[in-house]
């Protein structure tokens, strides 16, 4: 599964219910259109420092604690096996 988190004011103009009833392949592509700046990505199959793929749970634990993700982001699971990606 994917963890993503994109900005409450973006560039597409997404909303909190723009992915309802998507297909997760559709959500994934939808959401690379982003800036890097305006999406995070995270895959919660695996966990570790430099570990691939990257960034994976440890990252997001890193920047949830560091507070780089409070405030100004919607957040979505998208379920998608990521061992296929």
């Amino acid at each position: 599964m994917i963890l993503a988190f994109y900005k409450v004011d973006n560039s597409k103009k997404y909303e909190r219910h723009t992915f309802d009833n998507f297909r997760p392949e559709t959500i994934m592509e939808m959401l690379d259109e982003l800036d890097d700046d305006e999406v995070h990505f995270f895959d919660t199959e695996h966990y570790g420092w430099g570990a691939e793929p990257s960034p994976n749970l440890a990252d997001f634990e890193e920047m949830y604690n560091d507070e780089e993700l409070d405030g100004g982001w919607w957040c979505i699971v998208i379920n998608l096996n990521t061992t296929a990606l």
